[in-house]
């Protein structure tokens, strides 16, 4: 009976931690295919993407600053997906052929409580991370976001 017990309490464990977001990381790239946002039940999912600076002498280096630009960036999107984004653009059009644009991106809020659920390094030592936040925190600060999983 315990044996029982023991494997029906590991496979829960198992499928508890196969929910959320998948990784974006193959073969040490960037996957073709991946979502950078999810809802579900519990948590708002982020991903967030940080590129090693190739100046940086070692891979030290490389990936600690890759991975803080990596949770930067997930905290952008946590603060898009909670508050909205500001959007500026412009296209330049010489002789009715685009000749350049610009769009600039920038959001504000305040987040508190994310947790850093796992972090991967790309075979350039770019990085990708994966936080999530408690959908409880998130009502606590009066947004209602729906499920999109």
């Amino acid at each position: 009976m315990k044996r029982i017990c023991l494997c029906f309490a590991a496979a829960l464990a198992l499928c508890a931690c196969a929910s959320g977001m998948k990784s974006a990381v193959k073969d040490g790239k960037i996957a073709p295919e991946f979502n950078d946002t999810l809802v579900d039940s519990e948590y708002l999912w982020v991903r967030g993407f940080g590129a090693a600076n190739p100046d940086h002498k070692t891979e030290s280096q490389r990936r600690i600053m890759s991975r803080e630009a990596a949770i930067a960036h997930a905290y952008q999107r946590a603060i898009e997906v909670l508050y909205g984004a500001n959007l500026d653009a412009d296209v330049q059009v010489v002789d009715a052929v685009s000749s350049g644009s610009t769009i600039h991106s920038s959001a504000e809020g305040l987040v508190n409580g994310m947790e850093l659920v796992s972090t991967e390094y790309l075979a350039d030592d770019g990085c990708a991370v994966i936080m999530r936040l408690p959908r409880q925190r998130i009502s606590e600060a009066g947004i209602n976001l729906k499920e999109n999983n």
